[in-house]
């Protein structure tokens, strides 16, 4: 009859295999989260014939609120997209049951409003989960109404569970890097803090003593602090850029510590290196945080402990990791051993960071005068 609408195609089975596949790889990536869903639903498009899709995310709390995020497929350019779906609460409930997608052969806007301009005749919509919970619904408009059968249906919610653990992968990506950049920024707040900005105030004071023409034995001794004052400065944002400039070596933790200890005698102090022969390549992670706390231990005895040598010390039991830092220097500043850093930067930096990966940091009196740092982390 005239003016029917073709019959509904139903995926088939290899087609459905190759949509999952094509959605699977498009999100195996490390791109920014509005990248990689674009690449998902572009390769849903093509897999599954639909004229474009689009991926909507709650704008807040408030979850039947939801603002369009990314879209891709052929009609992108052709065809409008509403910025944002609103749905009312028991819509948004039935909308997104059972994580199965809702496929419409009419413009129907009983669940929400159609999303297309000119409002789609077939299209769906894809709730989108991370395995617990729904994290937004795709919009897809459709060349010819799709048959929501036991293989399109179940094709349709694999797809919407790639797209959630794609989702969920890029922001807990996106979670890591910002506190990533948190601990830096705290750490070149330590830097400012417990060195640089001592040292700078310091080289203030004396010029300022300096501008008053004291008599030559007092001038003589303030232009030797100051160049004491500027030369520990200049030491600090040395070792903080070859720091900040320097990557994890490609042998491992042992190769890194011994690095580390490398560019600590390059720079004057006496270092002493003690690592176990069976000290075994560890994660990343904890090879970062290691090298870091290592790192800033060594700074802190140039900067504050007058020591004439420094024993590192890389060992390991049945359970953790160990590393030693130990100098023969003046010793702790009152206060500086309390749990929370006792007002030091660099201390409480450290601490975050054997935090980080499930260790924990003991800083103490040496035996034999001088401090002693302990880090103790797990082994994987």
């Amino acid at each position: 009859m005239a003016g029917e609408s073709p019959p509904p195609v139903e995926v088939q089975p290899a087609l459905g295999i190759a949509a999952v596949g094509s959605v699977a790889r498009a999100l195996v990536g490390v791109g920014a989260l509005g990248e990689l869903a674009e690449h998902g639903l572009g390769a849903m498009c093509e897999a599954l014939g639909l004229r474009l899709a689009a991926l909507y995310l709650p704008d807040a709390d408030d979850v039947p609120l939801l603002r369009r995020f990314a879209a891709a497929g052929p009609d992108l350019e052709a065809v409008g997209l509403l910025d944002e779906l609103r749905f009312e609460h028991e819509a948004w409930r039935l909308a997104s049951a059972g994580g199965r997608a809702l496929v419409f052969h009419e413009p129907a806007t009983w669940l929400v409003a159609n999303p297309f301009d000119p409002p789609a005749a077939a299209w769906l919509v894809l709730p989108v989960e991370d395995g617990e919970d729904i994290l937004g619904v795709v919009a897809a408009a459709q060349g010819q109404p799709l048959s929501l059968d036991e293989t399109s249906a179940m094709v349709l919610a694999i797809l919407g569970d790639l797209l959630g653990a794609g989702i969920a992968a890029a922001r807990l990506r996106q979670r890591i890097t910002r506190s990533e950049i948190e601990r830096e920024r705290l750490r070149l707040a330590a830097d400012m803090h417990d060195g640089l900005a001592q040292d700078l105030a310091l080289a203030k004071r004396e010029i300022a003593l300096l501008d008053t023409e004291p008599p030559d034995a007092q001038a003589s001794e303030s232009r030797a602090r100051l160049r004491e004052a500027v030369g520990a400065a200049h030491r600090i944002v040395r070792a903080r850029l070859e720091d900040l400039s320097v990557r994890i070596p490609l042998g491992g933790l042992r190769a890194a510590v011994e690095a580390s200890c490398d560019r600590a005698r390059e720079r004057g102090l006496a270092v002493a290196l003690e690592c176990a022969a069976d000290v075994e390549p560890a994660d990343p992670e904890t090879t970062a945080v290691v090298v870091r706390v290592l790192g800033e231990a060594l700074a802190n005895v140039e900067r504050h402990a007058a020591a004439s040598h420094v024993r590192v010390a890389l060992d390991r039991d049945d359970r953790a990791l160990a590393l030693v830092v130990q100098d023969n220097g003046r010793g702790l500043d009152a206060g500086a051993d309390s749990g929370s850093g006792g007002g030091h930067f660099g201390i409480a930096l450290m601490r975050e960071r054997a935090a980080s990966v499930g260790g924990r940091l003991v800083l103490e009196p040496a035996e034999a005068g001088g401090t002693r740092v302990r880090l103790e982390v797990p082994r994987a």
